[in-house]
């Protein structure tokens, strides 16, 4: 029997997952807590890994158990198959959470190693090199866009609110049908034709500056493959010889990535001090009281071995 006109509605499907994200975020500052008792130096390097790994622990054990979420238990939803008449199998299910919470990082990565192998190779003519690289660009950029895409559907139309959900089939049903909320369909219609509309012109926004940072741009430089920090997907820790103490972010110790600056004016690595003001809202070096809002992320700009410099950015 098909339990497709049970299906969930926007209302309970993001209730649940706004639910769920409030239940993870308990476990994810456990596993921080934890990690500053055991050692800080480590919490600097590893912090950021704790929601991710509190996201996969709080799915992966109710898969894993037969059991719903606890934001789908307040709801009363269940996950079913593509066809509407029965349980998704485990596989599926735990391929939709790593999906879920793995799939964007792991894109955005092989295109980063997809662009630090074109940076290597040698048979490829310097034309073909600049076609690749641009399209891998594109296809790196449009990925949120992609995301926000997804999402203003899911506000007009309903159905799937993750793109992992869509890609495995998994749907949604309501366990108790005649609570369903059809009331706010409007609402959330409303919601999503906003939201596509922002979307339009953020796109439009970004490519037309895309296209005037292109033009400045000098020929000479055009004929270049860059390939960002992170590309390679190695990691340097150390600088050059004549390195200077700003090369490197004091919380991690290691070169600064996105760098990002302070009230007081000293640099950090954009993630490494966000995670830092979470637990105390001083500088950790001259100890200066500093606030999120403050942080000031330096666009188009690096830090060499020897003083900053701006660069261009394709």
């Amino acid at each position: 029997m098909s339990l497709f006109h049970a299906n969930a509605g926007k209302a309970e499907i993001i209730r649940s997952v706004q639910k769920d994200q409030l239940h993870i975020e308990e476990v994810r500052t456990a596993l921080s807590d934890l990690l500053v008792v055991l050692s800080q130096r480590h919490w600097y390097r590893y912090n950021a890994l704790c929601k991710p790994i509190a996201e996969t622990l709080y799915h992966h054990y109710a898969i894993l158990n037969n059991l719903q979420t606890l934001g789908e238990e307040y709801t009363g939803i269940i996950q079913v198959d593509s066809n509407y008449v029965m349980l998704p199998n485990k596989v599926l299910q735990l391929l939709a959470i790593l999906l879920q919470f793995g799939g964007e990082p792991a894109a955005d990565q092989l295109l980063a190693y997809l662009q630090y192998e074109l940076q290597r190779s040698g048979e490829l003519l310097p034309s073909a090199k600049r076609a690749i690289n641009k399209f891998i660009e594109f296809v790196r950029a449009s990925i949120p866009f992609v995301r926000a895409f997804h999402t203003s559907m899911f506000y007009i139309n309903g159905g799937k609110y993750h793109i992992s959900k869509r890609l495995t089939g998994i749907n949604y049903v309501l366990i108790r049908n005649w609570l369903k909320e059809n009331h706010s369909i409007l609402g959330y219609r409303v919601l999503g034709y906003v939201t596509l509309a922002q979307l339009v012109l953020t796109l439009a926004a970004y490519y037309r500056q895309h296209w005037r940072d292109a033009q400045r741009v000098p020929k000479s430089m055009q004929d270049k493959v860059t390939v960002p920090a992170r590309a390679s997907g190695r990691t340097e820790n150390s600088d050059s010889s004549s390195g200077t103490p700003q090369s490197k972010c004091a919380l991690c110790m290691d070169k600064i990535q996105e760098v990002s600056l302070a009230q007081c004016g000293h640099l950090f690595c954009w993630q490494c001090i966000f995670s830092w003001l979470d637990q105390r809202q001083v500088c950790p070096i001259c100890r200066d009281t500093i606030k999120k809002s403050r942080i000031v992320r330096l666009q188009n700009f690096v830090i060499s071995s020897a003083t900053p410099q701006q660069t261009i950015q394709r």
